[in-house]
């Protein structure tokens, strides 16, 4: 990363990623030199993290039956070559969110990672209340393989049209604080950076967190991609 400030919003942009680059942010801007792979999908979340309260399949089961939760996704995993792609079109003033090409996209791996949790997330079928997506391409691609008719809003699309804003911070919590109707379940299919910026934690790309909207830095419990098998067999257990 070199020294150089830029002016304006990707300055913004620049002083929010500094302190989490290896950290899992949405729109990483990590060297070339630097193993992707393992800062975006494949590194554990840091000690700092809260840790999860539920861990076997059953307990989150019948958390998730309980509802009152969020079902908080990070889309799954992408073409790392294309995260220059990304950001030279950003700097050219190219970069659309209407538009997938000028966007990094999801692998044909994370297609396939998606295509069984999502199925496997069917099966297991947690009552949702609301479900939205962030409006990049890779994410509203995400959601379509665990729901139908996810509605993109500009509250989970953290990075705009130009970079994390911090300013958006109150604004990203009060849209996670929103309580689902009784018995049932928000679900959400954003990004790593949006995340860490309104909870200080971090999530792996594909990953699940479920969420608690009264204390959102609170994590009631963390989903792999490969994960969801268990958990749907637990959920039609329950009948």
């Amino acid at each position: 990363m070199t020294s150089t400030t830029p002016p304006g919003p990707l300055r913004r942009r620049t002083l929010l990623a500094a302190p989490v680059a290896a950290l899992s942010l949405a729109a990483c801007g990590t060297s070339g030199n630097v193993d992707l792979r393992q800062h975006i999908n494949f590194a554990p979340p840091p000690p700092q993290d809260a840790q999860p309260e539920l861990r076997s399949p059953q307990a989150i089961a019948q958390a998730l039956r309980r509802g009152g939760l969020i079902i908080y996704l990070r889309h799954g995993r992408t073409r790392y070559d294309q995260i220059e792609l990304e950001r030279n079109n950003r700097q050219a003033g190219r970069f659309d969110l209407a538009r997938c090409d000028t966007q990094r996209q999801l692998s044909d791996e994370g297609r396939a990672e998606l295509r069984v949790a999502g199925g496997q997330f069917r099966i297991a079928a947690p009552p949702i209340d609301r479900a939205w997506s962030s409006r990049y391409c890779r994410a509203t691609e995400s959601a379509a393989f665990f729901v139908d008719g996810a509605q993109a809003v500009q509250d989970l699309s953290g990075e705009g049209d130009f970079g994390i804003d911090p300013s958006i911070k109150p604004r990203v919590q009060a849209f996670f604080a929103q309580r689902p109707a009784s018995g049932r379940n928000h679900f959400m299919m954003a990004h790593g950076g949006i995340y860490w910026l309104a909870t200080g934690n971090t999530v792996q790309e594909a990953h699940t967190v479920l969420m608690d909207p009264s204390d959102i830095r609170r994590i009631v419990a963390r989903i792999g991609p490969a994960e969801w098998g268990a958990v749907a067999q637990a959920m039609v257990g329950l009948g």
